[in-house]
């Protein structure tokens, strides 16, 4: 299964501005409350799945939650 680099700062500041708590965004998206805090905290990445869902749930496209990188 495919998994992506998030962008953890901005999916727990979108999470905070939405104010939302880890647990009512996790049962928005179908996940549970250790998975969503392990993805903000960088120990797992979302499924394609779960980041679409995220992506929904907050208002943004899925590529906004991606960490970027800088290529030289």
């Amino acid at each position: 299964m495919t998994q992506f680099p998030i962008d953890r700062e901005r999916l727990r500041y979108l999470r905070v501005i939405s104010r939302r708590s880890v647990t009512a965004l996790a049962a928005e998206v179908g996940c549970t409350k250790g998975a969503l805090s392990a993805i903000e905290n960088g120990h797992r990445a979302p499924s394609p799945d779960l980041l679409g869902r995220l992506a929904d749930a907050l208002h943004v496209a899925p590529a906004d939650l991606l960490l970027r990188r800088c290529r030289a």
